[in-house]
C-alpha cells in the first residue's frame, strides 16, 4: 500500500507546482488583492504611516514572487507565457522597491 501525500496549497504553489495561470491570476493576483487589502485596513486601523505596508507586506511579495516565478520556470507550454511571466515579475519587483525608497523619503 502507498502512502498518499497531502501537500498543502500554499507550498504548492511555494514550491510552484501549481500550474503558471493559477499561480500568477489566483495566488498573485486575486490573493495579492486580498492580503494588500487587508494589510492597508490593519494599517489604516492602527494609525501607521502609508509607509509601513510597503514594509508589512515584504513577506506577501517574496512569497508571491518566488512561488510564480519558480511555476514559469515549471510551465510546459509555450515559452512566451513563461518568458513574459518573468519579465513582469521584474517589473513588479523594480516597482516594489521603488515604492519602498521614495515612501521612505
Amino acid at each position: 500500500m502507498t502512502k498518499v501525500q497531502k501537500v498543502n496549497f500554499f507550498l504548492k504553489f511555494w514550491n510552484g507546482d501549481l500550474s503558471l495561470p493559477m499561480s500568477y491570476w489566483l495566488v498573485g493576483i486575486v490573493f495579492g488583492l486580498v492580503v494588500g487589502f487587508s494589510i492597508g485596513m490593519i494599517s489604516y486601523a492602527m494609525g501607521m504611516p502609508e509607509a509601513a505596508i510597503n514594509f508589512l507586506i515584504l513577506p506577501w511579495a517574496i512569497y508571491s514572487t518566488v512561488g510564480i516565478w519558480r511555476s514559469s520556470d515549471k510551465y510546459k507550454g509555450p515559452k512566451f507565457w513563461a518568458v513574459l511571466t518573468k519579465i513582469l515579475i521584474i517589473i513588479g519587483v523594480i516597482s516594489y522597491f521603488s515604492g519602498l525608497i521614495t515612501a521612505t523619503t
